[in-house]
């Protein structure tokens, strides 16, 4: 309809697009509209219309045929805002509440700090706990007991709105970007959790330096050395753990350390016979 609008309009003609709010009165539109998407609608910040606050918002639109495009709505917005401290408000709404940009790489780097310290049992309850506490609001349960971590989406009375919605929440709370499909994919809530840690801390990398170690090793391994070659890197090594350790200790104690010893000490972690 907004795209026939513009084409009238570039063309002269009279035209104008309403994208209108919920009617109060059931029709062949909202039929299938049950009390708990209604609910649903009312804590997004969407109020049912009278009939006769409709009309009286179509006269108003056509009194205004400088513009092309129109919501004639009834909103709530106190709903609004607290919907916003959760989830995606809709740009055209936006600039009624004022608000203020949203950190979404804040969210995701405290999110992720609050992970790396946790152990594997406790992040997965964390994760868990999250997810759930939005799917309880995205519900309208009055709690995140409500809903069971292994019961399927279906079950719990998802549809494709909420589906989006809670996709949406997830990805506002966690910083990431969550596919459209993320709930029918992983059809849990436990299953969701663990595809959000996944996204939100990737595998941590390995420790600078230890894949050059590991390089030494496996050149050490493979090296072919006479006793001047081995006298050369015990004296290196030994000149490189030394300083690693800040003289902390180390000079006396390599020093106490035969080159023997230093060699059986290699050939047993390196495999050099």
């Amino acid at each position: 309809m907004d795209a026939l609008t513009a084409h009238r309009r570039a063309r002269g003609l009279p035209a104008q697009s309403l994208a209108w709010g919920l009617w109060a009165e059931t029709s062949t539109m909202t039929a299938r509209l049950d009390q708990a998407g209604q609910a649903r609608l009312r804590r997004g910040g969407i109020m049912p219309l009278a009939s006769a606050e409709g009309l009286e918002l179509f006269d108003a639109a056509l009194a205004l045929p400088g513009r092309p495009h129109l919501v004639p709505a009834r909103l709530d917005l106190v709903a609004l805002r607290a919907r916003a401290a959760d989830t995606a408000v809709p740009g055209m709404l936006r600039h009624l509440l004022r608000l203020p940009p949203r950190r979404t790489g804040a969210d995701a780097s405290s999110l992720a700090r609050r992970l790396a310290g946790l152990a594997e049992a406790e992040r997965a309850e964390l994760l868990l706990d999250l997810v759930r506490g939005q799917i309880a609001a995205v519900l309208g349960h009055g709690s995140a007991d409500a809903v069971a971590a292994e019961r399927p989406f279906r079950d719990l009375g998802f549809d494709s709105l909420t589906a989006v919605e809670l996709r949406n929440r997830l990805g506002i709370v966690s910083g990431v970007r969550l596919p459209a499909t993320a709930v029918f994919d992983h059809p849990t809530p436990v299953a969701l959790a663990g595809f959000l840690g996944e996204r939100v801390a990737p595998p941590a990398e390995a420790e600078p330096g230890l894949a050059e170690l590991d390089a030494l090793e496996a050149a050490l391994a493979g090296a072919a050395l006479d006793e001047e070659a081995r006298s050369r890197f015990a004296a290196r090594l030994r000149a490189l753990v030394w300083k690693f350790d800040e003289g902390s200790g180390a000079e006396e104690d390599l020093a106490a350390v035969s080159d023997e010893e230093l060699f059986g000490v290699l050939d047993n972690e390196l495999g050099i016979s």
